[in-house]
C-alpha cells in the first residue's frame, strides 16, 4: 500500500446561480429578471489536481507497480484530488445537500477514461429509531392519540442515514453526493480522491460541476459548472 499526502488545494469560493437562471431569460448572462439572487459564500472548492502515477512513485509495493506494469500498454492512471468546503451554521438558508459531479472526455473517445477507484465510499450516521404500531378496536390504525382497547408494539433499530456517498464508479460520469442527516449539518471541509483510468497516450478532460440545495422556504437548486476542464495528458 502506497500513502499520498493531501496536497495544498488552491480553493476557490463558488457563486451558485439558481436552476432557473441558468435556463435563463437573457441568453448570456444566465439571469433573469425575476431570477433569485446567487448562492454566495456557502460552498468552496478545493482543486482539481492531478498526478500521474508512475512505476517511480509505486515503487515501494511491489504488487502496485507489477499492476502498473501490466497495464503499461493499455492505460494511464491520475490520481485526482478535490475538496468540498461548506460554510458552518448558523448561516442561512440552511443546506440540505451538495453535489459534486464530474464529467470525463477524452481524445481519442475509444477506450473511454473512467473512474477506477473512489474514496470515500460511502459515510454514513447510525441514528436510533423508535417506530411504534397501535390497533384498535375493529382493526383500526391509530395515530399517536390513541384510545382505549389499543393493542401496541414498539420497534427501536438503528437507520444508517447516508452522509457523503460516491456515485458513477468506474464509469465516465462520477461524483459524490452530500445530504444533511439527523446528526450531521453540511459544514466543514471534506477531502475526495479518485483514481481516473484513461487510455494510453490519450488526452483526457474533467470537468466540474457543484450542485447545491437550500430551503427558503421551499427546496431551491443551485448549480455552478467550472469552465474550464483539468487537463488530464501525460508529458515525457
Amino acid at each position: 500500500m502506497i500513502e499520498f499526502d493531501d496536497p495544498q488545494l488552491p480553493e476557490q469560493d463558488l457563486v451558485l446561480l439558481p436552476d432557473e437562471a441558468l435556463r435563463g431569460d437573457e441568453p448570456g448572462t444566465g439571469q433573469g429578471p425575476d431570477a433569485p439572487p446567487p448562492l454566495r459564500g456557502r460552498v468552496r472548492l478545493g482543486g482539481p489536481l492531478a498526478q500521474r502515477l508512475t512505476h517511480d512513485q509505486l515503487a515501494g509495493d511491489p504488487g502496485l507497480t507489477e499492476y502498473l506494469t501490466g497495464q503499461a500498454d493499455a492505460y494511464d492512471y491520475y490520481l485526482v484530488h478535490l475538496s468540498l468546503t461548506f460554510a458552518p451554521t448558523p448561516q442561512r438558508p440552511r443546506l440540505e445537500f451538495a453535489h459534486l459531479a464530474l464529467d470525463l472526455s477524452a481524445k481519442p473517445e475509444t477506450p473511454p477514461p473512467l473512474a477506477h477507484s473512489m474514496d470515500p465510499m460511502r459515510l454514513t450516521d447510525a441514528v436510533q429509531v423508535t417506530r411504534t404500531r397501535r390497533l384498535g378496536p375493529q382493526l383500526s390504525l391509530l395515530g399517536t392519540d390513541a384510545s382505549l382497547g389499543e393493542v401496541g408494539r414498539n420497534q427501536e433499530y438503528t437507520a444508517h442515514q447516508p452522509f457523503a456517498q460516491a456515485l458513477g464508479l468506474h464509469g465516465s460520469t462520477p461524483g459524490w453526493e452530500f445530504r444533511r442527516t439527523v446528526a450531521t449539518e453540511l459544514t466543514g471541509c471534506h477531502v475526495l480522491r479518485l483514481v481516473v483510468r484513461t487510455a494510453v497516450g490519450s488526452v483526457t478532460d474533467l470537468a466540474c460541476t457543484v450542485t447545491a440545495g437550500v430551503k427558503i422556504p421551499l427546496l431551491r437548486r443551485y448549480t455552478r459548472t467550472l469552465p474550464h476542464p483539468l487537463r488530464l495528458e501525460a508529458t515525457l
